[in-house]
């Protein structure tokens, strides 16, 4: 029956949490740092009883509008641990809506009107109940209202999903007609059901509509996908066209050029969900801006950060918050909705909740001594990332020549690190060339010809690689006419010439290339684009600052590796099986060792092979074929890609000097062959990349490639900038065991060495110039990018600022 859902009285204040244990025991943290929900922070002690805050201060004691997302919750899912792990504390399903505190489960993106959402506790419950997970449980409806969330999705998704099969909505109007449709009969019945109730008659009954006008009557939440901005302000039209109101609207890549649209026209001060600078894999996500939450506080607008877990993954939200402050939010909105105990400052690069506490209930039996021993190391003053937002914007410029001054440490290469521990350190490049590099630099005669760059204590590293999904091959990647396209599979091991070579469809100077140049990622490493073939193709090596191939050398190299991917995700309908597809691998390289074709070139080890995998399993048999290939009289030279189960077999890696490439560096256990996933602390004490650097394996970090569903996406794709804090993260997260001179490596020489790169322009005194210098340590997060020096490009980037 459709009734109101509103509470007697609009003035409750709860003295016991609805979902409180009994016997729970009170908890009082002492002399802790408070970063509160509004991003004040205090010094003090908090109190958790009857599993609420009790005290804070010092010295205390097409329609699926009928679906619900309820009915397809698993609360023993494993990923209800690991997104609890980073302090998302709520959960409203596959995103969340409140930065740390909210986790919102909602029905998928494809319909016009998807469904309803359910928000639950990411507390385990003894009933396993996913009803008594849900945070309306055991509330007083007399006294405070139960909400509902909905879904509805605009835009791409639907018309993309509906359209090919010739079904409405094929187009925005016909998403648009559809929208108004259902809202008219919404609002019919609603007004039926208004005079009945006054009447005392029989409610008339239509459960399609139900959910829709639980929304006019105020008592749903409403979260709109929308990317789009004119999409936005559609949504915002037909809401005051039916006299509802939008809660959140989600993605909204570039809803932040319509701020005073949101702002003055919507009913309500509509919140925006959104990735803090996922971008680019979509025409609807071309427009994104790294600026864009800023834009949005500044209209005052709230902003949330979401997940999508898993595309993104949730137990790391909070470093959704550190890009956005890296990018300009302010720390008070960044740290807004951030509810932990935490080992650092939320938003230092790797920071990680040492204990979580859902309904007055800690998660993960951290130790007194652990929370003790860890916050006393923490102080506010030197743990707060330090950025400067009342500096002045500098603009980027170029300069031919450059004398860099004040530098802390340059990373020339694996066996020379220079210090200002020995003296005063310098850089000066004259013309793209190094002249001098280290101590006792003579300042040049004519020095006026020169720009100089304090960069006030800060970092020099080589210039960082990027083993990408699709740089230079595709410029949005969902849309086939900016695409060099899918490779056709090879399923016969004689048909060598049929390779493809990825350097046949290299396309220099789009968008993702100049992002990732800014921030120093000079070099890309990219196979042919496949989603199903188990040979992709040969990979190229090349300068992501080149615009033309006819610019100076902007090929390193044409032939870098032979690349394949196993697993249960590339089965086809002609090699259905894991085992196939490792059949065919072993087919082409023993059977064409002594030709000279590509399978003969990468047998002899001529070229490296790297392969996709996830799987311990099938790692190992890729272990095997190597072991075979030698017995062969060949010298396969493999690299494991991918590696989420790696370390499970790392003696037997660096045993047969097998390398990994780690993409994601920070994996989950989103596919079968992936559940023996190291998540970190404090889940787990160690992550993989911790356990195959104490075996001595060679680790190299790659951009991730995230496949989604049968049209998958390369999400990782735009994401190569962050390639220096995914480093930075392995070492802070390592507690020791990786220095950071090591996790430079991970980016830069390693790749080197393991992919055979042999690039030789490091930082030494006459090679040409190709470094990325900072303002600080960029393993912190407010550290910016100050030069950017070589890679295809014979002028020196200053200050670079992201799109």
């Amino acid at each position: 029956m459709i009734k109101s859902n509103k509470p007697n009285s609009n003035e409750y204040t709860r003295t016991i949490n609805p979902r409180f244990v009994p016997r729970t025991k009170t908890i009082v943290f002492k002399n802790g740092i408070i970063l509160n929900g509004k991003g004040e922070k205090t010094f003090g002690d908090i109190i958790l009883k009857n599993g609420l805050i009790h005290a804070i201060g010092q010295n205390l004691s097409d329609n699926e509008a009928i679906v619900r997302a309820q009915d397809a919750i698993n609360p023993s899912g494993s990923e209800i641990r690991i997104i609890a792990s980073g302090g998302v504390t709520t959960s409203l399903g596959k995103l969340d809506t409140h930065a740390i505190r909210v986790l919102i489960f909602l029905p998928g993106s494809f319909n016009l009107m998807g469904g309803e959402g359910f928000v639950i506790k990411m507390r385990p419950v003894d009933t396993l109940s996913v009803d008594d997970m849900g945070i309306n449980s055991n509330i007083d409806t007399e006294k405070e209202r139960a909400w509902r969330w909905l879904k509805m999705a605009c835009g791409e998704n639907p018309k993309g999903h509906y359209g090919p099969r010739k079904e409405i909505p094929a187009t925005r109007l016909g998403e648009a007609w559809l929208f108004r449709k259902y809202f008219s009969k919404a609002q019919t019945l609603k007004q039926k059901l208004s005079s009945h109730e006054q009447l005392n008659l029989y409610f008339p009954e239509d459960f399609e509509l139900e959910s829709l006008v639980a929304l006019l009557r105020g008592d749903a939440k409403l979260n709109i996908h929308c990317h789009e901005a004119y999409d936005t302000e559609t949504m915002i039209r037909i809401s005051l066209e039916f006299n509802f109101t939008i809660a959140a609207i989600h993605h909204a890549i570039s809803t932040y050029m319509i701020t005073d649209i949101i702002k003055k026209r919507a009913k309500n001060n509509i919140t925006i969900a959104m990735f803090s600078e996922l971008w680019g894999h979509k025409k609807e996500a071309f427009h994104g801006s790294t600026k864009a939450p800023k834009i949005f506080v500044d209209a005052q607008i709230p902003v949330a950060f979401k997940s999508d877990h898993d595309i993104l993954n949730a137990q790391h939200l909070a470093y959704e918050a550190a890009k956005a402050y890296h990018y300009g939010l302010d720390e008070h909105h960044s740290l807004a909705a951030i509810t932990s105990v935490w080992d650092s400052h939320p938003l230092s690069l790797g920071a990680t909740p040492l204990e979580v506490y859902i309904d007055g209930i800690p998660q993960f039996n951290t130790s007194l001594s652990v929370l003790s021993n860890e916050t006393s190391k923490q102080s506010l003053s030197n743990n707060t990332p330090k950025s400067d937002f009342s500096r002045k914007p500098v603009k980027p410029r170029t300069t031919s020549s450059a004398i860099l001054k004040n530098i802390d440490k340059i990373y020339v290469n694996k066996n020379h690190t220079i210090s200002s521990e020995e003296e005063n350190i310098s850089i000066i490049v004259k013309d793209g060339i190094i002249e001098c590099i280290g101590i006792n630099c003579m300042i040049p005669s004519n020095i006026s010809s020169y720009e100089i760059i304090d960069l006030e204590g800060g970092y020099v590293l080589p210039g960082i690689i990027a083993v990408s999904p699709a740089l230079g091959l595709a410029e949005i990647e969902l849309e086939s006419s900016t695409s060099d396209g899918q490779v056709v599979p090879i399923r016969n091991p004689y048909d060598a010439e049929d390779m493809i070579y990825a350097i046949d469809g290299l396309k220099l100077g789009g968008k993702h290339l100049e992002s990732a140049y800014k921030a120093g990622v000079l070099t890309a490493v990219t196979a042919p684009l496949s989603y199903k073939a188990v040979f992709t193709g040969i990979s190229m090596a090349f300068k992501t600052g080149a615009r033309s191939i006819l610019d100076y050398e902007p090929i390193i190299s044409e032939n870098v590796a032979l690349h394949a991917q196993i697993g249960t995700q590339y089965k086809d309908d002609r090699i259905p099986t894991v085992s196939g597809q490792i059949s065919l691998i072993r087919k082409a390289l023993i059977k064409n060792l002594a030709r000279q074709n590509i399978f003969g070139r990468v047998a002899r080890g001529d070229i490296p092979l790297v392969v996709y995998v996830d799987s311990k399993d099938e790692i190992a048999s890729l272990i095997k074929l190597k072991i075979l290939v030698k017995n062969y009289g060949g010298n396969l030279k493999l690299v494991i890609s991918g590696g989420a189960e790696a370390h499970m077999i790392a003696i037997e890696l660096a045993k047969n000097e097998i390398p990994v490439i780690l993409n994601p560096s920070r994996p989950t256990p989103r596919l079968w062959t992936a559940q023996h996933v190291l998540t970190g602390p404090p889940i787990t004490d160690k992550t993989g990349i911790d356990i195959l650097y104490e075996n001595n394996v060679k680790i190299g970090i790659g951009v991730s490639l995230f496949t989604f569903g049968s049209s998958p996406y390369l999400l990782g794709f735009g994401t190569e900038r962050n390639l220096v804090w995914d480093a930075g993260w392995v070492s802070r997260n390592s507690k020791g065991l990786i220095s950071q001179k090591d996790a430079v490596g991970f980016i830069t020489w390693n790749l080197e060495e393991i992919l055979g790169l042999n690039m030789s322009n490091g930082l030494l005194k006459g090679n040409i110039a190709n470094f990325v210098a900072y303002n600080g340590n960029p393993f912190d997060i407010s550290t910016k990018v100050k030069i950017v020096a070589g890679g295809g490009r014979s002028d020196i980037l200053i200050d670079p600022e992201q799109d």
